[in-house]
């Protein structure tokens, strides 16, 4: 039994008529009711009730359909794996993102990412920036996103900026600054911070803190956290204000947001990759999720627009 006799079975079986299958097939009759006879007698029952007037399929004709349409979807599935295989077209891939991140740009890139590569397994984790950092040198993760500041100095590391992010001032909403549109540096030198773990996200954690110094403003460290939800709670539990990228107003959280001025430079966002990983997988996976930040980002996409302007 090979496969042609099953594809000429399933379309007579289904046009119930030898001259419309043998047209669909593109082949005469004669050799399709040929192939159908040989492919009834390997099986030893009749498949097909034939007279005069119409042909319809026996019960076993019916019973071997279905096992018939399954069969020829298998080898078609397995030809197709094998030639996205000898493509480079299948594998896995993980995906670290920063947790306040995470949701909002990665799935619909990741359905058109499918759309192309079907059979790449593409895996998310969230993971702060200095994990990323060794993750990616270890080969645990194939892509990143993560403030420039902390892989910058990375040779192994290629980065591709997609957004600058704006600095703001994390409050309770009891505090007695949260009735302030704006809020000076100055008005911060008495209290508390909530900041960063070092060991989480050095550069990031130095470039705040010194960013305050250069203020004028030497913070007074009251919590440390590497998780963002932990950082939040500790501000609107009142123990202290945090200065973060503006992305972390994407929590459902009761803590107060406000501007800082004179207004703060912004953070760039990278997106991080091996540099020499030139994989055709890889590549697509990253020009969806850039293309998806971009559309679905404020932050990237008024960036976008000023350097499309300029430009």
């Amino acid at each position: 039994m090979e496969l042609r006799h099953l594809r000429y079975f399933v379309a007579a079986a289904e046009e119930l008529n030898f001259s419309r299958a043998a047209a669909r097939l593109n082949v005469s009759q004669p050799p399709l009711s040929r192939q159908i006879h040989d492919l009834e007698r390997e099986i030893g029952a009749a498949l097909f009730d034939r007279n005069r007037k119409k042909v319809q399929l026996t019960p076993a004709g019916k019973s071997f359909l279905g096992n018939a349409k399954q069969i020829l979807a298998q080898a078609e599935r397995a030809a197709r794996l094998a030639r996205v295989v000898s493509q480079g077209k299948t594998g896995q891939l993980t995906l670290a993102l920063l947790s306040p991140l995470s949701g909002f740009f990665a799935p619909p890139a990741l359905r058109k990412f499918r759309q192309r590569f079907p059979f790449v397994d593409v895996t998310i984790t969230e993971m702060v920036p200095r994990k990323q950092l060794e993750a990616l040198l270890d080969d645990r993760i194939d892509v990143g996103f993560l403030p420039k500041c902390e892989a910058q100095f990375e040779k192994r590391v290629a980065l591709e900026v997609i957004a600058q992010v704006g600095i703001v001032l994390a409050l309770s909403p009891n505090h007695s600054l949260a009735s302030s549109r704006r809020i000076p540096f100055q008005k911060l030198i008495n209290e508390s911070f909530i900041c960063f773990a070092r060991s989480s996200a050095p550069a990031t954690h130095d470039l705040l803190r010194d960013l305050c110094r250069a203020k004028g403003v030497e913070p007074k460290i009251a919590r440390e956290s590497d998780q963002p939800q932990a950082i939040l709670d500790s501000v609107a539990s009142g123990i202290g204000v945090s200065v973060l990228p503006e992305f972390f107003q994407r929590y459902r959280t009761e803590v107060v947001f406000r501007p800082l001025t004179p207004d703060p430079p912004k953070i760039e966002l990278c997106m991080a990759w091996r540099r020499h990983d030139d994989s055709e997988s890889l590549g697509s996976l990253r020009a969806a999720l850039q293309q998806s930040f971009r559309e679905r980002s404020p932050w990237a996409r008024s960036q976008w627009v000023r350097d499309s302007e300029a430009s």
